[in-house]
């Protein structure tokens, strides 16, 4: 029960500070370089990265819907249909913003899904793509 708690207790602290940090980003330019040094442990190119920065509100989504299955769906006895349909809305939230995520990600898209001042960036296919055409034409001056 302890650990129950403890986990919880993380979840629900670390969503209170993303989703602050979520506001402020869809506000406020210069936040987004907080995010960008935030995501640098990971293994993907810089494009993937400002990719999952402009994803960012997404990611509180999907992370409160994990809380929510925390609070509901711990009790696997309950015949509660009201736990029972928390959890499957949370489980369909979570899948859809997944897509969701992989396409702002990728194509940047949809354009209400990502903060005003990121939506004129390329998604990383468009990054990718830019950069090719780029050295084709360097390749061919």
């Amino acid at each position: 029960m302890a650990l129950y708690v403890g986990v919880l207790g993380f979840f629900v602290v670390g969503n209170a500070f993303m989703t602050w940090k979520a506001v402020r980003l869809w506000r406020d330019p210069a936040v987004a370089d907080f995010f960008e040094v935030a995501f640098t442990f990971l293994p993907f190119g810089p494009d993937a990265r400002r990719g999952m920065v402009r994803s960012a509100n997404i990611t509180v989504v999907t992370l409160w819907c994990v809380v929510l299955l925390l609070l509901t769906g711990s009790d696997a006895g309950a015949d509660d249909p009201v736990s029972l349909w928390i959890v499957v809305v949370s489980v369909l939230i979570i899948l859809a913003s997944a897509v969701c995520e992989a396409c702002v990600i990728l194509f940047n898209a949809p354009k209400f899904a990502v903060p005003p001042h990121m939506r004129a960036e390329p998604g990383v296919f468009g990054a990718r793509r830019a950069r090719k055409a780029e050295r084709a034409r360097e390749a061919g001056a």
